[in-house]
This record gives structure tokens, sequence and C-alpha cells, in this order.
């Protein structure tokens, strides 16, 4: 049977707005693909939901070379009916990283595509598919175990982000926290755009010295960040975080000019992007420091392991003692991002984070940057 023009049974985009999943019946098959609307070198994912027609004995090495999604044979499937799917029956339920999907039908759990789909030539999983296949591997128990729990999990994130106040939960919880180390806040400001996440940032001086000022986000910790299970197994240990950034001010202070734009640039990054942000990394500075003098910054480094700032009078380790834990249940950690060059993020790519970390000790600087230093190299 020759595939018919393709329909798209259902389609929706994530509450980030980043990804689009989408149901398509070409008549032959059905398949629920999963694609990304910020990052064009994102490959699609897909995964096999069910066959339109009875599956062959053998494949079809045409189907492969002529582009057309690849029929299930027989013996990988456990199938019984091979109508379509109504659309007023379908609907998703998103992951809360936003990179992963379950498929009902009739409320019934049909298919789930996750966050490592793409990853080894793995797709996902079907409750159609009998044995591991080209394209999908067996749901198997569809109300116990491992996905659906994961699947329980996420509606019960989003029903809790649907309730009128749930905002302002998140948002007392964490500047409680930040005032309870920096005292109280000086300003604070919108930095989600209006869409979702609801995300902000506040501005503190810090108590012990009136030259140093401190930026936080308020919200990055309230879901968790995509991709991050791709590298921890534990994933949910480091999948919460705020961002803090200290700068010492010299005369007045500009930092206004620039911090907020820059923190507020990259703010919704792991989300629209779908990767995380963590220990050791580093990222693009959207914005030039007015006050720079020796050295062109052009990355924000990301670490939560940065030595004191000593200055003439004391050492000041890092504010954010104690943890905090989020709503669901797990510790937030609080990076610090340290404005470097271009040379400075060559060299902590190539030797390393924490050989970085060990070349800015002698500067004394540590966590708060000051506008015109030079070169940690």
């Amino acid at each position: 049977m020759e595939a018919v023009e393709p329909t798209i049974l259902y389609q929706e985009t994530n509450p980030y707005g980043s990804m689009t999943a989408f149901l398509e019946d070409d008549g032959r098959t059905i398949y629920l693909y999963l694609q990304s609307q910020e990052d064009p070198e994102s490959p699609m994912k897909t995964v096999w939901v069910k066959n339109r027609i009875p599956g062959p004995i053998s494949r079809d090495s045409s189907d492969l070379q002529d582009g057309m999604a690849p029929v299930l044979c027989k013996d990988e499937i456990e199938q019984s009916d091979f109508h379509s799917m109504h659309p007023e029956n379908l609907y998703f339920i998103w992951l809360e990283e936003g990179n992963g999907l379950a498929l009902f039908y009739e409320d019934e759990l049909v298919a789930f595509l996750p966050p490592w789909s793409g990853v080894k030539g793995f797709h996902g999983y079907s409750k159609y598919a009998k044995v591991e296949s080209i394209t999908a591997n067996p749901l198997g128990n569809t109300e116990n175990g491992v996905i659906p729990e994961r699947i329980r999990k996420a509606r019960d994130f989003w029903e809790f982000r649907s309730q009128k106040d749930s905002w302002k939960e998140i948002q007392k919880k964490r500047l409680d926290f930040l005032e309870s180390q920096l005292g109280p806040h000086q300003k604070y400001w919108s930095a989600d755009g209006g869409k979702f996440p609801t995300l902000a940032i506040a501005k503190f001086t810090h108590p012990k010295d009136s030259k140093i000022v401190v930026y936080a986000t308020i919200g990055m910790s309230a879901q968790n960040m995509p991709s991050v299970e791709l590298y921890h197994r534990d994933y949910e240990k480091y999948s919460r975080i705020e961002m803090l950034f200290a700068a010492k001010i010299e005369d007045t202070d500009q930092t206004e000019s620039w911090v907020p734009h820059a923190i507020g640039e990259m703010i919704k990054f792991p989300w629209m992007m779908g990767k995380w942000l963590g220990e050791g990394h580093s990222i693009t500075l959207s914005r030039r420091d007015p006050d720079s003098l020796h050295c062109n910054f052009t990355h924000f480094f990301i670490s939560g392991k940065f030595s004191n700032y000593k200055s003439s009078q004391f050492a000041l380790p890092m504010p954010m003692n104690g943890e905090l834990i989020s709503e669901n249940g797990q510790p937030i950690q609080f990076l610090h991002l340290l404005p470097i060059t271009e040379e400075e993020v060559f060299y902590s790519k190539k030797a390393g984070a924490n050989s970085f970390l060990k070349a800015i000790e002698p500067s004394n600087l540590g966590w708060v940057h000051h506008s015109s230093r030079q070169s940690f190299l």
C-alpha cells in the first residue's frame, strides 16, 4: 500500500514555546514527531505509534530509500486494529523540561517520546510495539513503572503551575531566602517578557561590603532544566538552579545599564534551546561592560566553586550558605556568573574548569567581578 498525503491529526507547542509536537498519519503508519522551534540544528525526534496497515513479514527497504516512515513488521507489533486516531480523543502531557511528551488516546497512555530520543539511534516507546524495533520500543505497563510515574510527576507539575497563586509562592520562597543572606532587595525586574516560565531578577547590596552589588535570578529553579539527565544519572540534583552575579563598584554604579539586560537575555536559554547550564559551563555575554578597561568580556563563566573574595579588610565567601529546597523536593543550586574573555573561555575548555578556577585564585577576586581587572592568564 502506498502512502497517502500525510495528515496531521494533532499538533501542539510546549508551554515554553520552544518545541512543537505533531502526530502524523500517512495512511500506512502513525508517527509522533518533535521539532525545535528555536534551534535549527536540532534534529527532529520521532517515534512510531502504530501501523495503519497489517505488518508485513519483512521490511521493504525501498520505504527507507524513499524517505517514507517505516512500517513495523508483523512480529514487531502488538496490534489488532489499524484504524486512525480521532483528533478529539487525543492529547499530550509535556514533561516539565519541555523536551519530551506523552501521547494519550481516549485517556490511555499510547506513546512516550522521551528526552533521550535521538541518542544512539533510540526513538521512543509505543503501546503497540511488541519488541525493540527500528523506530519504537515496547512501552510496557501503562499504569505503573518508571515512565507512568514520570508522566504523573509532569501532570502534577503543570497542575501546580496552573494554580492562580503558584508564582507568588515560588517568588516568595526564593526572595525570602535571598534576603536572609543578602538583606532587603533594592530593585526588582520582571525578566520573562510576559511568557512562560515566569522569571525575575533582583538586585542587592552585599551586607558586609556596600561596594559589592549582587544580582540574583528568581524563578529559574521553579522548573527542571532540559537535557541534564543525558549527563547525570541523578539529574534532579542538578536540574534546578538560580544564577548570581556580583560586581565591585569603583566610583559610580553603572551595572544597571548592562547586567539586568545581560542576565535577562540568557535566563530563558535552557528552555528555549533545550540545553542545560551547570558547573564549568560558559555562555555568551550579550552586553558590554561599560567600565571594562583591560579586558573584552565576551562570556559568563558559570560556577559554584569560586574561591573567597579577599579585600584588605576581610575575605567574603560566596553568598547562599544553607540549602533551599524547591517545590519538587530537590536542592536548588546557586551558581555564580563571572565575565571572562575569549582567551579565558578557550583556556577553561582546553585545560578544564577546575584548572581555570585555580588560575583565578591568585587575583583574590573569587566570585566578584572587577571591571578593571586584567587577564587571569
